[in-house]
């Protein structure tokens, strides 16, 4: 009855000769808002990063509030990312992000959102690091905005695919 729902195929060996590894990270971030109407505000969030090559990503990522007085504010986002390496233990840290957030009466208007940051991961081994970043979040349909800092975790792994073609 099991082999019903099994649908996966075992690897052939064209397959195994076109195997392909890349790079992936995972953030964990606690966020500051500096100004808003009701005082500093935070989030926790966590990030998703899936590169193109060694220092250019794709992220996606997820926030919600733990402090200030926006309870039940969040936002979840997507982005691109740039790791600029400085030497073998530090690289520069350069995000974009657009996407959708609001609630705990934060003024987001219709929900869109942007936010850019840059900043310094510290790479304490080849699988985990310590970053710190600043930037600025903004909704364009609403009259929100501030300036942000943002410090946390990072976990670095390669996964093993097989390209479509």
């Amino acid at each position: 009855i099991l082999s019903v729902f099994v649908i996966a195929e075992p690897l052939n060996e064209v397959d195994k000769q076109n195997l392909k590894k890349r790079k992936v990270k995972e953030h964990i971030l606690y966020e500051m808002y500096l100004e808003t109407d009701k005082g500093l505000a935070s989030v926790f969030g966590y990030q998703f990063d899936t590169f193109f090559n060694d220092t250019q990503s794709f992220i996606l990522a997820i926030s919600g509030a733990v402090n200030g007085e926006r309870g039940g504010y969040g936002f979840a986002a997507f982005g691109l990312g740039q790791e600029i390496p400085l030497n073998s233990q530090f690289s520069l840290n350069c995000r974009v992000f657009v996407g959708s957030g609001g609630g705990g009466g934060l003024p987001a208007g219709g929900g869109f959102m942007v936010e850019g940051h840059i900043g310094l991961i510290y790479h304490v081994s080849k699988s985990f690091g310590i970053e710190m970043n600043t930037g600025y979040l903004r909704y364009p349909t609403g009259t929100f905005e501030s300036p942000m800092v943002n410090f946390g975790i990072q976990f670095t792994e390669y996964q093993v695919f097989l390209p479509w073609n």
